[in-house]
């Protein structure tokens, strides 16, 4: 059995299955070795077999949620995605923490939502390091503002079910950095969004109110109020998720070049292959000024970005993940003569890596770095940019 859960560990399944079959053979009723020839099995791709065991776990005392959660990823594998859900909500009712928020993430991955919906909550406070926080090339002297600096990051993150026949919930997202140079890019936001969704054949749809604003050195940069409208649907083991958010953007009378309208979409593609997550999508912002802005406000005024971008995700060990993620973000500029090659024109690459490792229950750490390269025909734009953070996280 020891020798197993060690092959087990180190992810030699299949050795680690030939002892869990003759620990089966010497104890067929002892629950912890079914789970875990049920649980080899499993990652083998031996889904059957892997359903049969944890079938057999759920009149076992303490094992009744954790085979739940098992059985629905099962089904899920196969194809079964109503069965999911069911095992998968029988599991997000349980009363292990742990197993509730694996089993929400398990159907949100469906394109579902549990049926046992209770409040959550994240936050995140950590201290970073940028390199390059006015994000303009290092050639240029900004007086008063040094490009390197500390900084401390706080972010906070809410949702709320309403007691309301159908799905309602209210969210919330607050997030302040403050560098350690001086307060002359310190950055602050605050979202909310009134959301109901629902579930029409095979895609779970949803609607939002959305508001936003942003403020830079205490100060109001922008606000924007717009609607968001999502839809997420199960294909085989990925998933489909579509995303379209129109705002208008109100801007302090310094930043009157951002008043005006905004549209973001979003197509992405979430699978598993290779013992890996991949998210995989493209996504596009469309902004529209008023026709008060100044002419000579032209490199900021009115963008339109695209670029595509992958995300992958991986578990190391039952307490440790890492994250890896990539895009292209393609920048064009409106000018009042779109034959003018001189107007502003930007290829932004950006990579990132992090790990998490969960200490507790609720709580867990997390280091994270990013790299970006911005290529501008504007050299005051043309820059790179590091940053690095290492912070404690708190999920309820």
């Amino acid at each position: 059995m020891e020798q197993g859960v060690e092959a087990y560990r180190k992810g030699d399944f299949t050795v680690a299955l030939t002892y869990f079959l003759r620990a089966a053979a010497e104890a067929p009723d002892d629950a912890t070795t079914r789970f875990n020839l049920g649980l080899t099995q499993y990652r083998l791709g031996q889904y059957p077999a892997a359903r049969k065991n944890f079938l057999a776990l759920r009149g076992e005392a303490g094992m009744n949620a954790i085979a739940e959660y098992h059985l629905g990823l099962v089904a899920a594998r196969l194809g079964q995605n109503e069965r999911a859900a069911r095992h998968l909500r029988a599991a997000a009712a349980g009363d292990s923490t742990r197993l509730r928020k694996l089993a929400r993430a398990a159907l949100s991955r469906l394109g579902e939502r549990p049926e046992a919906r209770v409040p959550t909550a994240y936050a995140m406070g950590g201290l970073g390091f940028d390199d390059n926080r006015n994000r303009v090339a290092k050639s240029v002297d900004r007086q008063g503002q040094d490009p390197e600096s500390a900084y401390v990051d706080l972010v906070g993150q809410a949702l709320y079910p309403l007691p309301w026949e159908g799905e309602y919930d209210l969210r919330a997202t607050a997030f302040h950095r403050n560098y350690e140079t001086d307060d002359e890019l310190d950055q602050s936001s605050l979202q909310l969004g009134f959301r109901r969704s629902w579930r029409p054949g095979t895609w779970r749809l949803s609607a939002s109110a959305e508001a936003e604003s942003i403020l830079l050195r205490d100060r109001n940069l922008v606000q924007s109020v717009g609607l968001g409208f999502e839809g997420v649907r199960r294909i085989g083991n990925s998933s489909l998720r579509l995303r379209y958010q129109p705002a208008h953007v109100f801007a302090d009378s310094s930043f009157d070049y951002l008043d005006g309208t905004r549209q973001r979409a979003l197509a992405m593609q979430e699978f598993t292959l290779g013992g890996l997550l991949w998210r995989a999508g493209y996504e596009l912002e469309q902004s529209a000024q008023g026709d008060g802005v100044q002419a000579d406000v032209v490199y900021g005024q009115a963008p339109l970005r695209h670029g595509p971008f992958l995300r992958v995700s991986k578990a190391l060990t039952p307490r440790l993940s890492s994250d890896l993620n990539a895009s292209l973000r393609r920048s064009r500029y409106k000018d009042d003569d779109p034959l003018d090659a001189d107007r502003r024109r930007d290829d932004l690459v950006q990579l990132g890596a992090s790990l998490r490792f969960q200490a507790g229950h609720n709580w867990g750490l997390v280091l994270d770095y990013r790299f970006s390269d911005n290529r501008s025909n504007v050299d005051a734009y043309d820059h790179d940019r590091h940053t690095v953070l290492g912070g404690i996280e708190w999920r309820y």
